[in-house]
């Protein structure tokens, strides 16, 4: 993101031109690299990787129009896109991600520093075959039909963990056919269409609260979410949560059931094993220091709670990796 005092450089491309597998310093996208692969018909996944010392802004076309998943790793980007009535701007900082469909739109953007992301691509008609109940989350459908949607939602740590591993697969790829070293088409199909349900979820928990569920209390509900998250090594107690929000405990245990599908520690717990497994799938940190960094003072414990989640003990999952 560039300073007031900063002057991007610019240049003007189309996202046809864009999708075509970049390893240029002249390129339309200047020091970063776009690692392609089409999965099937309809669905590409896409991963931006590089650094650039100054800020590399651009006029966008989006002549491709599909619907966009996509998980940012590491970086700030900045979009701003024409509607023909105002400007509509939104940032993707790490550890966020956005849903969007902008077909034959305009705008800019910039980015700047190192930068990661992952999207995958489908198109919309393969996208209503896929996922059917996307009508049902009447808030979403109605941005996707006025085809200038972005849509921003939290990155989980599971959704961020299938990021991480399709930019780690992608990065491997053994050469020009596309196919990542290690892992078949099948895998990168799944994981791709993972995490777009993922991101679907994520919306829809973020969106209109449940038929049983208080207007009032569901922005509650997910500002305690974003604190109970915020630091995976410790979780704060009900009490501080139903504090800091304006929640009864009680409310705050009953609305994580109907909005989270989970009570309060079991998504804390979720989000906290999922974080581990990422951190043992890209990084060569020996498990007991895993355990340390989330929180574990006995590594039996953290082993116990891994292998309930995943089926598979930490070492054995190292091992395997």
């Amino acid at each position: 993101m560039p300073t007031p005092c900063s002057t991007p450089t610019e240049s003007k491309t189309t996202i046809s031109t864009l999708v075509v597998d970049t390893d240029r310093p002249d390129g339309p996208v200047g020091g970063y690299r776009l690692h392609r692969v089409a999965l099937q018909e309809g669905v590409d996944l896409f991963v931006w990787q590089g650094e650039q010392r100054q800020p590399v802004s651009m006029h966008i076309h989006d002549d491709w129009g599909r619907v966009q998943f996509c998980c940012a790793l590491h970086g700030h980007s900045h979009f701003a896109l024409d509607t023909g009535r105002r400007g509509v701007e939104f940032e993707l900082p790490p550890g966020s991600g956005c849903i969007s469909y902008t077909p034959d739109c305009r705008g800019h953007a910039t980015h700047a520093g190192p930068i990661e992301s992952v999207t995958v691509s489908i198109q919309p008609e393969l996208l209503r075959e896929l996922a059917p109940d996307i009508d049902a989350d009447a808030a979403l459908r109605r941005k996707l039909d006025s085809t200038r949607c972005c849509v921003p939602c939290r990155c989980s740590a599971e959704m961020h963990a299938t990021a991480l591993a399709l930019s780690d697969a992608l990065r491997k790829r053994a050469g020009p056919d596309g196919q990542a070293r290690g892992r078949s088409p099948l895998w990168l199909l799944g994981q791709s269409f993972a995490l777009a349900s993922l991101m679907l979820e994520a919306h829809r928990d973020a969106g209109a609260p449940p038929a049983s569920l208080s207007r009032i209390d569901h922005p509650k509900l997910i500002r305690a979410r974003d604190m109970l998250l915020a630091d995976l090594t410790h979780a704060p107690t009900i009490a501080e949560l139903a504090k800091a929000t304006g929640l009864s405990e009680q409310k705050l245990k009953r609305g994580f059931r109907q909005l989270f599908r989970h009570s309060v520690y079991g998504l804390f717990q979720q989000e906290r094993m999922h974080e581990a497994r990422r951190r043992l799938s890209v990084t060569d940190t020996p498990v007991m220091i895993v355990a340390t960094d989330m929180g574990y003072a006995n590594a039996s414990h953290f082993t116990t709670a891994f292998q309930k989640q995943f089926g598979v003990n930490p070492s054995a999952f190292k091992r395997r990796r």
